[in-house]
């Protein structure tokens, strides 16, 4: 009986709600000082690849606006690859 209950969800407080806000933007501050000025083409690429993953590993829909993982994978692939480039180019071009 004890295991049942405690197997039921609690509902979230807003403390909790907004906790998790904050963690979230907390681990994309960390990305950003971590690596300055490649942070859009290190997060664009990390995102890409576990998106892969997630597809690979059965997941075949997200919480994403774009719904489906390899195409989200795409997105943030090129977006990552265009981002690296203009970090990255030749300034005579």
């Amino acid at each position: 009986m004890k295991a049942q209950m405690e197997a039921v969800p609690h509902p979230r407080t807003r403390g909790e709600v907004y906790e998790g806000m904050a963690f979230t933007f907390c681990k994309a501050a960390t990305i950003i000082l971590l690596t300055q000025k490649f942070a859009l083409p290190v997060a664009a690429g990390a995102a890409a690849v576990f998106y892969v993953l997630a597809d690979r590993h059965g997941k075949k829909d997200t919480r994403c606006i774009l719904r489906l993982p390899l195409l989200i994978a795409a997105f943030w692939g090129v977006v990552c690859a265009v981002s690296f480039y203009a970090i990255l180019r030749p300034r005579g071009w």
